[in-house]
């Protein structure tokens, strides 16, 4: 269980189960290993065109794009205004797959109810196979809790892009693991 865990982070114009998806970000990493600095692990991150989710009957909700217009002029460029290299929901969740590959894959995502179930409904939308099962989907913020981490108390690097949100996530597993003394079991 400690070789296939990916951590994702999507950034979205709702909060929606059936949110307009914008951007992903997958990091691999070895939840007892060592945490090597981001450029050393393997990472994918996707720019997802807002109209063909749209065009899926995904939702976009006018509070979330009020807080979007409030964000840093950067991180709304990267997340939402950058036209470049944008590819078709359909064609980011085959990437997506394709980065998972054919392992029994851990997925992590900050919350229960966000990252991997949005990104769940995004795959039956596209008529696609979610490339993880159900019961290997863990939350972040749970864990954190559990150590008595407040997810303020985290690094706040290019916060918003999901690659680093991956980063500070996977560096509060750890430290959550090492408060709690579960690494090696």
């Amino acid at each position: 269980m400690t070789t296939n865990n990916f951590m994702v982070d999507i950034e979205t114009l709702s909060t929606r189960p059936n949110a307009t998806i914008v951007s992903i970000a997958i990091v691999k990493f070895d939840r007892n290993g060592s945490l090597p600095k981001l450029e050393n692990m393997d990472q994918c991150y996707i720019r997802v065109s807002r109209e063909s989710c749209e065009v899926l009957g995904m939702h976009v909700d006018d509070k979330t794009l009020e807080w979007w217009k409030k964000q840093d002029e950067s991180i709304r460029w990267e997340a939402i205004d950058n036209p470049e290299n944008r590819l078709s929901i359909k064609d980011a969740l085959i990437k997506l797959s394709g980065f998972i590959g054919n392992c029994d894959a851990v997925v992590w995502g900050n919350g229960d109810d966000f990252d991997c179930t949005i990104l769940t409904e995004a795959y039956r939308l596209c008529g696609k196979t979610v490339p993880w099962k159900f019961w290997n989907t863990r939350d972040v913020r749970t864990v954190l809790d559990l150590a008595n981490i407040s997810p303020w108390s985290l690094p706040s690097n290019d916060k918003h892009h999901p690659v680093h949100d991956c980063y500070r996530q996977i560096y509060g597993i750890k430290k959550a693991f090492n408060q709690l003394n579960l690494y090696n079991r």
